[in-house]
């Protein structure tokens, strides 16, 4: 299949943009250019400029990754197309039910139940209709394509008016969602040392964050594995696809409903700091999709 990535823009897409976007194995690059197009979207204003430029393709497939755009723009653009939706969605290659030229194989996407227990799989060619799901992030970056890719400017309708007037607009630290497949939540009660040998050492598809952060990052990223790192098991909001563990548990008894999966404690006798170090030469492996307890 040809894979496009649209960008929605109020000014000309940036170089390094497309690049990424080559890179990662889009065969073309539509630029929805207008203005107000680059403020937050949301389904009431961009949902109209992203159908047309939807519309241009047509799609069999559309692809959101993790993060707030696809649960805002997912279920419009679905409806706009008639097709199905699925906020909880993985890709799955598979052999076609008719037979195909050598080489080519289907795609299906497997939307899952908000339990996580089981999935329905759709596949596009059979519904004769889109799908349009919304991906969990993924791990460390693969190259797929090549950083020489066509870029298309097209004309989309601005966005609606809702009455609103942003009178300025300032960043908020606390408010950052880290993505990442892998999170790993470290309890302030460790210290500064900990968290940032445990940051400095976390490859590609893996991301440290303090308690502050944790909420949202997991609420973005739906990763596949949650670490919480401290003297106690927190209460982390999971996902139904992430494993979770807890690091570092201390001599008090696991609550009877914890939220970790596999609840790890010292040796005894182990200090903190070996701890600490040990989990931070394992962070490779997590990135890698090990999830065995060790």
């Amino acid at each position: 299949m040809t894979v496009y990535a649209i960008v929605m823009t109020d000014r000309h897409v940036d170089e390094n943009v497309a690049v990424q976007l080559g890179r990662a194995g889009a065969d073309k690059v539509l630029a929805c250019e207008g203005p107000g197009l680059s403020a937050p979207a949301l389904d009431v204003t961009h949902g109209s400029a992203l159908y047309a430029a939807v519309e241009r393709i047509p799609p069999l497939l559309v692809l959101f990754p993790a993060g707030g755009t696809g649960a805002q723009l997912g279920p419009g653009l679905a409806a706009r197309l008639g097709g199905a939706f699925a906020a909880s969605a993985d890709l799955e290659v598979g052999e076609a039910a008719t037979p195909l030229a050598d080489g080519v194989g289907r795609i299906f996407v497997r939307r899952w139940r908000g339990d996580r227990s089981s999935y329905r799989r759709l596949d596009p060619v059979e519904l004769e209709r889109p799908v349009v799901a919304v991906l969990p992030s993924g791990g460390a970056f693969v190259e797929h394509g090549t950083a020489d890719v066509e870029v298309e400017v097209i004309t989309c309708v601005a966005p609606a008016k809702v009455g609103v007037t942003e009178l300025s607009s300032e960043a908020d630290e606390f408010a950052a969602a880290a993505l990442a497949s892998t999170l790993v939540i470290v309890d302030p009660s460790l210290g500064e040392a900990a968290f940032a040998k445990l940051a400095a050492a976390a490859p590609a598809g893996v991301v440290v964050v303090d308690a502050a952060a944790a909420a949202p990052s997991i609420a973005m990223s739906v990763p596949r594995v949650v670490v919480a790192v401290g003297g106690r098991a927190p209460a982390i909001p999971g996902t139904p696809r992430s494993r979770v563990g807890a690091v570092l548990g201390s001599s008090a008894p696991r609550p009877p409903r914890a939220p970790a999966d596999v609840m790890l404690k010292t040796a005894k006798g182990a200090s903190t700091d070996t701890v600490i170090d040990e989990l931070a030469a394992s962070l490779p492996a997590l990135a890698g999709g090990t999830t065995e307890k060790p």
